[in-house]
């Protein structure tokens, strides 16, 4: 009865191709095993894939909350300094063109350089909205399986 329970709470939260394994895992434990999954359980704080997908991704997901939020903090941290120095870029770019002694190629540069960053963090938040579910899944399954080997 408890092994159903636990894949009760787990099995929106993990890859649908990893439930068959984690059900075997479930059955082969004792009721140490088992009572240790259970307690265990609340404090490996699984990560709500709606959450993520829809807050992470979606609303903040151009400043790579997504990423963080699943602890995948170097690549949200890319994410987010691409960001800022595409707008830096730009901001520096429009303030080249304002004085009439810098060559305005100068500022063009960076102009065409910020929104270059621009399209690459857009196209990247595009596609981590795509694959941050089943990133989001496989990290719960990793932190899962680490409490079957505690």
């Amino acid at each position: 009865m408890v092994p159903s329970l636990i894949m009760l709470h787990v099995y929106d939260k993990i890859p649908p191709e990893s439930i068959v394994l984690v059900r075997s895992k479930l059955k082969k434990l004792d009721k140490l095993g088992l009572a240790k999954v259970v307690v265990g359980l609340p404090a490996i704080k699984l990560h709500d894939v709606g959450m993520v997908f829809w807050v992470g991704s979606v609303i903040l997901g151009m400043f790579g909350v997504g990423r963080f939020m699943i602890g995948d903090k170097l690549i949200g941290a890319l994410k987010i300094t691409l960001l800022f120095l595409s707008y830096v870029f730009i901001a520096l770019g429009s303030l080249l063109n304002v004085f009439p002694n810098i060559n305005p190629l100068i500022g063009s540069m960076c102009m065409i350089a910020g929104f270059v960053g621009l399209l690459i963090v857009v196209v990247w938040w595009g596609l981590d909205m795509f694959l941050i579910t089943s990133k989001t899944r496989r990290a719960n399954l990793n932190k899962l399986l680490a409490l079957f080997h505690m």
